[in-house]
């Protein structure tokens, strides 16, 4: 698909959308050349087929010193200035990546969520969700906007009519039923009951042997350590070098606090995997033997990140939380640096790096909003049904900062035989309602990140494997 018609089939559905069009009166800008650079861009976007016509007055802002004022001054305005970015990197794609890297430096003064349509008079500002997805995928832009979760699920074991959130025993109450029962809880489960701690039962209870994949390590005491002290065979993605200092910090002491009888330190070991690179170059066999003990109750941490394909990129180290996905900024310390990690792809790793490892017991998800790039990069083992039980959080204003949209990532789970469970609702509620309480305008205030949501997902296919 050209990159053209890559535009078009993006941006088409979104120009018909009724709140699109920005709204009459006084920008939220002050000044007479924010003022004339709202004019300009309303009126190019009068145009339906702005794509392919340059309106004559953005030629003539662009052409003029008003171009390096707006440049010298974004802050005054930042969603005004990524507005005209977003429409020259439209309409000129010679200078797309410089464009791009100017939109990067002024997107880090905005709060996440002000990439959301409807929170800018701006025109254009509402469509800088939508191509987040285009500018981080590159040349494999056009695989990427195929849905293939939009087509009915791959399992026939999974009824048309089952709804991922079901009624409790009481008639009334969201539980996680059987799943429950399998994992070590007894009786009906109330999701109130639940916490970000007990959901570590599913960590803690895995047979021995079993594979883990822990995602977003950090400091590597939580999922990882309940792995270590079942015996499971953890394998962890950390890509940030100073949060893979906390693990050797704070995961002995968290192992001898839960008498961890074996050596602290051999309990977890890292494997390099360089930027670019899918794989760790020691061949894994050579790290952990077929049979090898070691393997029990170790903790196998690669210096990557999971995505949808393998690449390098920036990643900003932050104060709070730090994410793959390009969520902006909020007002933040000057000394947030950059450092170069590697992405890599959960079916390379399983398919191609360890050899011996046919299944995943539990994979766990903890990656900042860039779920959906983790799951791409995961399909042919999802295809595959060979991901028994998945864990994450579902957080639909870091996923839609980022490009996803949320109901297309449940559906996404639905189509591949996940029957998730919440572990906040306090009542039954449909697949529509449930998605509907987050991707509102009311629930996705600007002021905060909105709620976020733990999920327990179980694969109905996984029976008799």
């Amino acid at each position: 698909m050209a990159w053209r018609g890559v535009w078009r089939h993006l941006l088409s559905p979104l120009l018909l959308h009724a709140g699109f069009r920005p709204s009459a009166g006084r920008t939220s800008c002050e000044g007479e050349r924010w003022d004339h650079l709202f004019g300009a861009l309303s009126e190019a976007s009068e145009n339906k087929e702005f794509w392919d016509v340059f309106s004559p007055r953005m030629l003539e802002t662009t052409q003029s010193e008003l171009f390096e004022w707006y440049k010298a001054n974004y802050r005054e305005c930042v969603e005004g200035f990524l507005s005209m970015i977003l429409y020259l990197s439209l309409v000129m794609e010679e200078r797309r990546a410089s464009l791009l890297d100017l939109a990067s430096r002024a997107a880090r003064e905005l709060n996440p969520l002000a990439l959301r349509a409807g929170h800018s008079p701006w025109p254009f500002f509402g469509l800088m969700d939508r191509l987040q997805l285009i500018w981080q995928a590159g040349q494999h832009a056009a695989p990427l906007l195929t849905d293939p979760w939009r087509l009915p699920p791959r399992c026939p074991a999974l009824p048309s009519i089952l709804q991922p959130f079901q009624q409790g025993p009481d008639g009334s109450v969201e539980h996680l039923g059987d799943l429950a029962a399998a994992w070590g809880w007894r009786g009906p489960s109330p999701a109130q009951d639940f916490s970000s701690n007990s959901v570590l039962r599913l960590a803690r209870n895995l047979p021995p042997g079993a594979i883990m994949v822990d995602a977003g390590v950090f400091d590597g005491t939580d999922w990882s350590l309940m792995g270590i002290l079942a015996g499971a065979t953890v394998i962890g993605f950390e890509p940030l070098r100073e949060n893979r200092k906390l693990v050797e910090e704070r995961l002995p002491a968290a192992l001898q606090q839960e008498g961890y009888e074996k050596g602290l330190h051999t309990a977890f070991s890292f494997l390099t995997v360089a930027p670019g690179e899918a794989v760790p170059r020691t061949p894994w066999l050579q790290i952990a033997p077929v049979g090898s003990r070691q393997r029990l109750g170790h903790s196998y941490i690669f210096t990557a990140g999971l995505g949808e394909r393998v690449r390098s990129l920036n990643m900003t180290v932050r104060y709070d939380y730090s994410s793959i996905a390009d969520q902006g900024y909020l007002k933040g310390p000057p000394n947030m640096e950059d450092e170069e990690v590697g992405l890599t792809t959960l079916d390379d790793i399983i398919d191609s790096y360890l050899s011996d490892v046919h299944t995943v017991e539990l994979l766990k998800l903890d990656v900042e909003g860039y779920e959906m790039g983790a799951l791409r990069g995961a399909e042919w083992l999802l295809s595959e049904g060979r991901v028994h039980f998945l864990v994450m959080e579902f957080h639909p204003g870091m996923l839609g900062s980022s490009g996803t949209d949320p109901e297309g990532l449940l559906e996404f789970l639905r189509h591949y035989c996940f029957r998730c469970f919440s572990l906040k609702i306090r009542e039954t509620q449909s697949f529509e309602a449930f998605v509907a309480r987050y991707v509102t305008p009311q629930a996705t205030p600007l002021q905060g990140l909105g709620e976020l949501e733990d999920l327990v997902c179980e694969n109905t296919a996984w029976q008799g494997r």
